[in-house]
């Protein structure tokens, strides 16, 4: 298995300064890095952590997934997309898993996935700052993904 690094490139550190995505506080640093298999290729990404140093945050550490990992789930964004299309139009279970190269079992839980994350997609695209474009504010779409699907992992 190959190891990929996944950084800031040096110049959008000076574009886009990293703030916690708990109190939006600006006072990181980083915090080494964690490993994250890659859903479709079969490389580990190596994912940055960062430590927040604002005293009144509730997080000490946080991570900033790339463009295309979601939180928790095994599954890319673009997998939920082509597996709703999938069930759209229709196609049995067999075939998802065929073409989306996984077990019968995972596109069954998949299938039933995508139905939550697709009515929710699509009543927060209408809300929500990230709208038709989450890949432009990925860390937001990330959060909100995160808060709505695993409440459990949040401070309350």
């Amino acid at each position: 298995m190959e190891n990929i690094i996944v950084r800031n490139d040096a110049s959008a550190k000076k574009n886009n300064q990293v703030c916690c995505c708990h109190c939006s506080g600006t006072l990181v640093v980083r915090n080494g890095t964690y490993p994250r298999n890659h859903p479709v290729n079969n490389v580990e990404i190596r994912v940055q952590r960062y430590l927040c140093k604002t005293p009144e945050c509730p997080w000490q550490s946080f991570s900033i997934l790339p463009e295309f990992v979601l939180p928790v789930i095994r599954h890319v964004y673009g997998t939920l997309l082509s597996c709703h299309a999938m069930v759209k139009k229709g196609m049995p279970q067999a075939e998802i898993a065929r073409k989306l190269g996984v077990e019968r079992g995972i596109a069954k839980r998949l299938k039933l996935f995508c139905r939550k994350f697709m009515a929710w997609f699509v009543r927060e695209k209408t809300i929500t700052n990230w709208g038709t474009n989450p890949l432009g504010f990925w860390p937001d779409f990330t959060r909100d993904f995160s808060q709505s699907f695993y409440p459990d992992r949040w401070v309350k």
